[in-house]
């Protein structure tokens, strides 16, 4: 009868974990991210309506949201022997939502209801064409601040998507209450086409540039 021969991972201990761990920057955390919303174009709707300053804002704003997903539909084949799954379309998540900090004066929620004015005005209730408002959403995962004496002045950003096509679908309901006095918050759900990694994934055709590696992130960019 033969041995059996175990060749399981013998390098488990906790030092190891830590050392491989603090070798790439450290865990990630879930509280270093931002997000950015883009409108496509000078032609564009809602730049024509003034808003640039309060998109601004709005990635100081942005408290929550969640990174983007992608899978694929598939479907069972079988040539000989056991039958396997074979992708024939890919499927993206969809959909965003994104909570924002609301300000006094409301800009956030007049900024979002006039989009949707936009989309869809209560004069006519005729549907714009979507070049009109359309934006992209730009997604960024953040590294730990460096230590002050490294002279660093901003988060770095290891790691980046952009969701094109995008445009709020829905601008959730905000409960109000004389119960407490907690911030209000204003939650707004996106769809999206489609997203990309800017740098690493091709776009209308167009070839990749040099892939970054994780060793020369880039910065976030300024508004």
């Amino acid at each position: 009868m033969a041995s059996f021969q175990p060749n399981s991972p013998t390098n488990l201990t906790m030092i190891d974990m830590t050392t491989l761990i603090n070798n790439l920057g450290g865990p990630a955390k879930q509280c270093r991210f931002v997000a950015r919303i883009v409108p496509q174009g000078t032609t564009n709707m809602i730049t024509q309506l003034g808003y640039n300053s309060i998109l601004r804002d709005l990635s100081y704003l942005c408290e929550a949201t969640e990174f983007p997903g992608r899978g694929f539909d598939f479907m069972e084949a079988r040539y000989y022997g056991p039958s396997l799954f074979l992708p024939y379309n890919t499927k993206y998540s969809n959909e965003l939502s994104m909570s924002f900090l609301c300000r006094a004066e409301s800009f956030e929620r007049q900024l979002f209801d006039d989009w949707m004015g936009v989309i869809n005005p209560v004069n006519i209730f005729d549907f714009n064409y979507a070049k009109d408002y359309y934006c992209n959403i730009e997604l960024y995962q953040l590294a730990e601040y460096p230590a002050a004496a490294q002279g660093a002045t901003a988060p770095r950003a290891t790691y980046m998507w952009t969701l094109r096509n995008a445009w709020p679908m829905q601008v959730n309901p905000q409960p109000v209450t004389w119960a407490d006095q907690d911030i209000l918050r204003l939650s707004v759900t996106f769809t999206y086409q489609y997203w990309t990694r800017p740098g690493r994934d091709s776009v209308s055709g167009q070839a990749p540039s040099t892939l970054p590696g994780l060793e020369s992130p880039t910065n976030v960019p300024q508004q």
